[in-house]
């Protein structure tokens, strides 16, 4: 699985919270974990940039978490990375704040398969039929038999992080999402946020999608 790597922004805003958040940020830590039904968000603002930074179970998402075993599997990986790059549509800044989102990248622990899949199928399964450097044909079918059916063990992941920047940044003071609407399975996203003026921990749900601070 791909290592995360957080925008130094939010690295460094969320080292510094104060101490009257640490039993916030120690839930926040918790709830982190790979948990189905459970999204974590990390929100730093810095002046007139927001870094926004989400990880979900590849449950929530596709759906799933085994590697893709079939072009449908391939293909709701391929329509979750469309609709997380959409930034500007999952996540609508205050309106006031008049942001444009900048930069997004998607990462996800389906990548791995995702370059195997595709090369065998670009250039052949001759090529490959000494798995050796794969880490041999055999393990390779015994780490798919391990996670048949349910997906015990085989935690894969989806993160992206997206970059906003604001004319008005301090009229960043709300956001909402239609997360819920496109991925069914998720129950509660998790904040932790650093803004400009306050260091701040809330929880979206399906009732609660839009949040005022």
């Amino acid at each position: 699985m791909k290592a995360r790597l957080l925008p130094s922004v939010i690295t460094m805003a969320i080292a510094t919270t104060s101490a009257a958040t640490l039993a916030d940020e120690a839930s926040y830590q918790s709830f982190d974990a790979h948990v189905h039904g459970k999204v974590a968000l990390s929100l730093a603002q810095d002046g007139e940039r927001v870094f926004i930074e989400l990880t979900a179970p590849g449950h929530d998402v596709v759906g799933f978490e085994h590697q893709p075993k079939n072009a449908a599997d391939q293909q709701a990986v391929e329509d979750a990375y469309a609709l997380l790059r959409d930034g500007g549509k999952r996540f609508q800044l205050a309106e006031a704040a008049n942001c444009q989102l900048a930069e997004t990248k998607v990462t996800s622990s389906f990548d791995d398969y995702d370059e195997h899949y595709n090369h065998e199928e670009h250039h052949g399964h001759d090529e490959h039929h000494d798995h050796d450097e794969h880490h041999g044909h055999d393990e390779h079918d015994a780490h798919h038999d391990d996670h048949h059916g349910h997906d015990q063990g085989n935690h894969n992941t989806l993160s992206v992080n997206y970059q906003f920047v604001c004319q008005n940044p301090q009229a960043f003071t709300e956001l909402k999402t239609d997360w819920f609407s496109l991925f069914p399975n998720t129950e509660a996203i998790k904040i932790q946020a650093v803004t400009d003026d306050k260091v701040w921990v809330d929880t979206l749900i399906r009732a609660k999608s839009h949040i005022q601070w």
